[in-house]
């Protein structure tokens, strides 16, 4: 027989926003990585280095890492709380680092503000016709 005493159950509000909260990490982080490469691009941060690398991947690096450091602390928040709601909201965070992990791969694999490039090039072929 267990006679460790059980944790009590959170809060409603604060059981509301564990078992959220690793999902909203994961949208805070796809918004700010998403508006991040738009105003990169647009501001020319691909064209300088940092590091050795471009000063846009090198902040969108750092900004993606901080939601992840975020995601892991998140992880050991729910210690005290009870079995089950402990079960689900870690299932919760893992399903968001997972999809912070897959929005934010390609910040390493591919150039920034590619995409802009060849859609200028498009733009400017489509204008020659006309």
């Amino acid at each position: 027989m267990d006679h460790r005493p059980t944790a009590p159950a959170p809060s409603p509000v604060r059981w509301l926003l564990g078992t959220t909260a690793g999902l909203l990490v994961w949208a805070s982080s796809f918004v700010v990585l998403y508006a991040g490469l738009t105003l990169g691009c647009e501001a020319g941060w691909h064209a300088r280095r940092l590091a050795g690398a471009n000063l846009l991947t090198v902040a969108l690096a750092m900004a993606w890492l901080a939601h992840l450091v975020a995601l892991a602390a998140l992880w050991r928040w729910f210690g005290g709380w009870t079995e089950p709601l402990r079960r689900l909201a870690r299932v919760l965070t893992a399903v968001a680092l997972a999809a912070t992990v897959f929005t934010g791969w390609p910040l390493l694999a591919l150039p920034p503000c590619a995409g802009q490039t060849l859609a200028s090039t498009m733009e400017d072929d489509a204008c020659s016709r006309t």
